[in-house]
């Protein structure tokens, strides 16, 4: 796995070398003859086990253990412990041991009888160093694997938090204009019948459009503000429809509450297009909100008539018409902002369409 090195990169791994260079030496240090012998056995050493972190690191991971042939990598990583705590024994056999007979001469007497085949893990007591000696070589690279795996979890994390940022302001972008398009049409209607009321409609548009557009970007916002939006988009419907509208708002809500923005605005929008628009005779739309500690709960109401159709995923299901821009986007944006922790339950009668949107408070 290539990787830019920057003079901090250098640093640390200088750093960490160093620290695992002086755990080699370890608290007998005085066994040693001179500094020189002390840095060319504790140097050996050490070289050997950046060698063993080298090869995992650049080779074994990337190409055996990230893509899941995790048999291999286990197998290729203990044949190299053992190329490497072979290759110990030789650089001891042929250079160590004749430069620095005392040391060696002292603490390795037991070493001395045996050839250099037995040295080499023919004989029962240098199988057991051999073996011994594997968790010394891969310990640093362990460390390292370890270090590697949580930054690279953490660039994963980080370009899926980007992933999800970009899609929900995609899915905004989207729902925006949708938005901005029918309340147009209400003020529109309302410029045709010459109304005196088109200059409020317009008034509260432009504190929608300043909600929608300005200050609703972050990823949760107050449902205070979301209520007062709701305000002013009942009262636009209001001013569209006049008496042939009949609509309610129950509030349950009396302390600070946050949540994602624009996630009840296109439930509403559904109750007035397919209902208060399509029917025929008084139309009425109820909505309710209610919170508690565990939980935020939103239902919209609207009545129906025969000529009205619902944006909801039964058409789809049966093959009707695809559903709407509106719902589709607000499931996109509740997998993405309250994974596995909310509801979205639509039932429709005759007469009667009931949309129930549930969210958990404790997903932040």
């Amino acid at each position: 796995m290539s990787r830019k090195f920057s003079p901090r990169l250098l640093l640390l791994q200088g750093a960490f070398w160093t620290v695992v260079f002086t755990l080699n030496v370890g608290p007998q240090w005085q066994k040693y003859g001179s500094p020189r012998e002390l840095f060319e056995v504790v140097g050996t050493t050490t070289a050997l086990q950046a060698l063993v972190a080298l090869i995992a690191l650049r080779y074994l991971v990337p190409h055996l253990l990230d893509r899941g042939r995790v048999k291999q990598f286990g197998i290729l990583l203990l044949v190299l412990l053992f190329v490497v705590a072979e290759s110990n024994i030789l650089f001891s056999y042929f250079y160590l041991e004749p430069a620095y007979p005392d040391s060696y001469g002292k603490y390795y007497q037991i070493l001395s009888d045996l050839s250099l085949i037995e040295r080499l893990g023919f004989s029962s007591m240098i199988r057991w160093i051999v073996f011994s000696k594997l968790p010394l070589f891969f310990f640093p690279a362990a460390v390292l694997i370890a270090v590697d795996y949580y930054q690279r979890q953490q660039s994963v994390l980080a370009l899926r938090e980007q992933k999800r940022s970009a899609e929900l302001d995609a899915l905004k972008n989207q729902l925006n204009p949708h938005f901005i398009f029918n309340t147009l049409n209400n003020i529109y209607a309302l410029a045709i019948k010459g109304s005196d009321q088109t200059a409020e409609a317009i008034a509260k548009l432009s504190g929608i459009l300043d909600y929608v557009l300005y200050r609703c970007n972050s990823e949760y916002v107050s449902l205070n503000d979301e209520v007062n939006m709701i305000d002013d988009y009942i009262a636009l419907e209001r001013l569209r429809f006049g008496d042939r509208l009949a609509i309610s708002f129950v509030n349950e809500v009396r302390e600070p509450v946050e949540i994602a923005p624009l996630l009840f605005l296109t439930l509403i929008e559904n109750a007035f297009k397919h209902g208060a628009s399509q029917a025929l005779d008084t139309a009425t739309v109820d909505l309710s909100l209610s919170a508690s500690e565990k939980q935020i709960a939103f239902e919209v109401s609207n009545s129906t008539s025969p000529s009205s159709s619902s944006d909801k995923p039964s058409n789809a299901a049966a093959g009707d018409r695809p559903p709407g821009i509106g719902l589709k986007n607000l499931r996109r944006q509740l997998d993405l902002l309250y994974p596995n922790a909310h509801r979205l339950s639509i039932n429709e009668s005759d007469k009667q369409f009931t949309a129930r949107l549930v969210v958990e408070r404790d997903q932040k």
